[in-house]
């Protein structure tokens, strides 16, 4: 059966089916309720579920999907599902129940490519034979040619699907411009150190007179209150002077510093977020893999803080 909503389009189906197939044109209904026909047939939920990575089973567990570059994860867990006396008992229904959920999903998703499945670990291999039969069977309804591997000892089973267009998520979704796709974004702290890091290098020529920086608020905010005696050494040391600005539409990667040179007053140096050669010709600096990372900057400001006189402690 197929309910359409719109009466011109409903007119031109029937048309089109009197030249093609007749027959099949008791099949098409003119939907007229006031309801919309997606919310009726509750297919608006299932379009917000497929966008989502976590997929309920009615047992209680749960079944992740998490597309990358080289293929697709598939965690099944158990969740909730602990009605079953017997651990064994417990994973082998949840599992047989994630098998026909996952082959939905690959259908409604349109995943292609190498699809990894972690299903919940079982001991019996006739348990890890049904599995394989079900995914199997559910999987033979898709027009896509896929193909199976094994269950491993590990509960791994791998699978390759045809690729016949791009996922869903292409074409409906953009990636996020703060994470370029990534979902973390660097912490206020760690992105105030950052910059601290970077003002420290550029200074260290000896040929700047003064810095500015245009911030993301948070970062600006950090500095100038957590870390105001270490800016006010910096300034003392190297003669220069720090002027910082919070900018609300900045994204946190985005920060600019600007560093004016002695010499030449009205010259500017731009100094962009990534400056190899700068640090080819500086003082090496530990990077962030370095355990000791966090601590560098900080040892080297209390060491300078030994030889300058605090004199500008009470700068507002």
């Amino acid at each position: 059966e197929v309910l359409i909503d719109n009466k011109e389009i409903f007119k031109q189906v029937l048309d089109f089916l009197k030249i093609i197939n007749p027959k099949y044109g008791s099949r098409v209904k003119l939907y007229k309720e006031t309801r919309p026909i997606f919310s009726k047939h509750q297919i608006e939920n299932q379009i917000e579920t497929i966008f989502q990575n976590r997929v309920n089973l009615k047992s209680g567990g749960q079944i992740v999907i998490d597309p990358t570059e080289a293929l697709v994860a598939v965690d099944v867990n158990s969740g909730r599902s602990v009605k079953e006396r017997q651990i064994e008992e417990t994973a082998y229904k949840t599992n047989l129940e994630a098998a026909e959920e996952i082959a939905r999903q690959l259908r409604l998703r349109d995943l292609g490519g190498l699809i990894v499945i972690d299903f919940i670990d079982m001991k019996e291999s006739k348990h890890r034979n049904e599995i394989q039969r079900v995914l199997k069977n559910h999987l033979k309804r898709d027009k896509a040619r896929a193909t199976l591997g094994r269950i491993s000892k590990f509960g791994i089973l791998e699978l390759s699907r045809q690729r016949i267009r791009p996922p869903i998520q292409f074409g409906t979704y953009y990636t996020c411009p703060t994470c370029q796709g990534k979902g973390q974004v660097r912490s206020v702290e760690t992105l105030a150190l950052s910059y601290l890091r970077k003002i420290w290098l550029g200074i260290s020529k000896g040929t700047v007179s003064s810095v500015k920086g245009i911030l993301p608020v948070e970062v600006a905010h950090y500095l100038l209150n957590r870390k105001r005696e270490d800016l006010l050494r910096l300034e003392s040391r190297h003669e220069v002077t720090i002027h910082l600005e919070g900018h609300p539409h900045i994204l946190p990667e985005e920060g600019r510093l600007e560093f004016r040179k002695k010499e030449s007053p009205d010259t500017v140096d731009s100094q962009p977020e990534s400056r190899e050669n700068d640090l080819e010709k500086t003082e090496a600096l530990p990077t962030q893999a370095d355990p000791n990372y966090w601590q560098s900057a900080e040892n080297y400001l209390l060491s300078e803080a030994q030889k300058v006189p605090l004199s500008r402690q009470s700068k507002p």
